[in-house]
């Protein structure tokens, strides 16, 4: 029982290990950094946690952005250590993809879930924003709501009853 009792709280603080935490940050390519701040802290009510910008030189050794120098600005939902951070990319000049009509339309990220105590403030802010809602599911136990960011990612946003 007290082996039992031990491997429990062992799973249970998994998450405050950095090497336990599994996804470190998620990272958007965004066409319009404005637009996309605004959106992710006004209407997700995501906080900051950060910039840098990278170089030429470090573009070309990491191999993932053509040789373009780029910056980063970093959210997390909540200011702790072991919350996931969303980094938005952003270059010089980035187009958008072509509008999705569904998660299931291309592979790769298409969307990003978020949970909340309560979506009450979360509609209000997409209402006074002009943001069409996508979705609304609401069943025993929790409600769903989808809506599209500024580059059409879709965002699920969940309350749990």
């Amino acid at each position: 029982m007290l082996l039992m009792l031990s491997s429990m709280m062992s799973q249970l603080n998994a998450w405050q290990n950095d090497e336990e935490l599994g996804v470190l940050a998620i990272g958007l390519v965004v066409t319009d950094i404005e637009a996309s701040e605004k959106f992710y802290t006004e209407i997700v009510g995501m906080v900051p946690a950060g910039q840098f910008s990278l170089d030429d030189q470090w573009s070309m050794d990491a191999g993932a952005a053509n040789d373009k120098p780029f910056s980063v600005k970093m959210f997390k939902m909540k200011n702790r250590p072991s919350a996931t951070i969303l980094k938005l990319a952003y270059f010089n000049k980035t187009k958008r993809s072509k509008s999705k009509k569904g998660i299931d339309a291309n592979s790769g990220v298409n969307y990003l879930t978020f949970s909340f105590k309560s979506l009450a403030p979360v509609l209000e802010r997409i209402e006074n924003a002009g943001i069409d809602i996508v979705g609304d599911v609401e069943r025993e136990g929790y409600r769903i709501i989808f809506i599209q960011d500024p580059d059409g990612i879709y965002i699920e946003l969940i309350e749990r009853n």
